[in-house]
């Protein structure tokens, strides 16, 4: 009798880090008879414009809004996309070099399956993403992480990726803004990175879910302004940080036509689409931006970032304050003997949560990673000595 209850992939990765903490937290909440204050997920809590919910109720009450939504993108949203990347990025796309996603983390998940085969190899960064990596374990390939130093700025250093390279290397994860370090990159340095991967013949996906989340006057670019940048490389945004639509699931996915067809043939056995409601939504959203909402949403952000900022010096955390994202990447002190210990000692004494680093990858060590989309109401509170 075959007694396996699950497939021994399972045992290939760990539970998702904020799964795990989330039971912690109930634990220690338990204990303390006090609600925990979570700095771990980077969960965009502002509530989208009512311009977009409007207009959602609208669509979903359409006489098309129940039925499939096909495979690929409706007029709608291509043609707000495309116009979207012309005016944001002054990059030019055709309707064969996009795909609608169910969030970000729908393509980050299934660009494995489209690019990947067994033994074949993907450069993750440490510290980066923790999606990065596992779905690619899944289905027999292997992560190759490649060093964001802190001496480096947490920028990609060119003589440690070349050294990561093998035979075998498919293709590498860029994310700037980065998550978790808050690191951005400028035009420069991705004209860099687009000549290393068209040298060594690999592909680049450029996470960029955070290219509208940015203060003092930074503007993050996207990959695809470098020239030639689309044949080799599929650029991934994300309607959750920019329009407050975490909850809705929606994404896209631009770039490399060929790596557009492959994920979209994966996409085919996998879902039936972003539905049409959400679609004529993202591209509603796209083509009428609430230019108050989001002048508010990115003060609020950056009112709790150096709020959270001053009281994070009181714990002895030492970082430089990010220009985009949603997090502040905080070195803990000399003394801390690592960043898990130092997030549980944290959550028992003060009742506050941080993510460990080590999330992220082995150079997370000895650092932690604090969401800024908290509320701070009573922040005093829990800081007091």
């Amino acid at each position: 009798m075959n007694t396996t209850k699950q497939a021994k992939r399972l045992d290939l990765f760990s539970e998702y880090i904020h799964a795990s903490l989330a039971k912690k937290r109930v634990e220690v909440e338990k204990k303390a008879k006090r609600k925990v204050l979570n700095f771990g997920p980077g969960t965009p809590d502002i509530k989208p414009s009512n311009l977009y919910i409007r207009k959602l109720s609208e669509f979903i009450n359409q006489n098309d809004a129940h039925l499939y939504p096909g495979y690929g993108a409706i007029e709608e949203f291509s043609n707000a996309l495309i116009w979207w990347y012309k005016k944001r990025f002054n990059v030019s796309i055709g309707k064969e070099e996009l795909l609608p996603l169910l969030g970000a983390k729908d393509g980050i998940s299934h660009l494995p399956l489209a690019l990947l085969d067994n033994g074949q190899e993907v450069l993750i960064p440490d510290p980066g993403y923790p999606a990065f990596r596992d779905p690619a374990l899944m289905i027999g390939a292997k992560p190759i992480a490649y060093s964001l130093r802190e001496e480096d700025g947490f920028k990609i250093n060119f003589n440690i990726l070349k050294n990561k390279l093998s035979p075998k290397t498919k293709f590498m994860w860029v994310n700037f803004p980065s998550n978790p370090t808050g690191q951005v990159a400028s035009r420069e340095d991705l004209l860099k990175i687009v000549k290393f991967a068209k040298q060594n013949n690999i592909f680049i996906v450029y996470d960029n879910a955070y290219s509208e989340l940015t203060f003092e006057g930074f503007r993050a670019p996207s990959i695809l302004e470098i020239e030639e940048a689309k044949d080799i490389a599929v650029e991934i945004g994300s309607f959750s940080k920019t329009f407050s639509f975490a909850g809705f699931r929606m994404g896209w996915i631009v770039g490399n036509k060929d790596i557009i067809r492959a994920i979209s043939k994966v996409k085919s056995q996998m879902d039936s689409g972003l539905s049409i409601p959400l679609q004529k939504l993202g591209a509603f959203a796209l083509t009428n931006f609430d230019k108050t909402w989001n002048k508010q949403m990115l003060e609020s952000y950056k009112k709790r970032r150096d709020l959270i900022a001053n009281h994070l010096r009181k714990l002895g955390l030492t970082f430089i304050l990010p220009k985009a994202g949603l997090y502040i990447w905080a070195k803990i002190p000399d003394n801390e003997k690592n960043s898990e210990e130092f997030v549980n000692k944290l959550l028992e004494e003060k009742q506050i949560l941080f993510t460990p680093g080590t999330a992220f990858g082995k150079n997370g060590r000895r650092f932690v990673r604090i969401s800024i989309c908290v509320n701070i109401d009573n922040i005093n509170d829990y800081f007091r000595s």
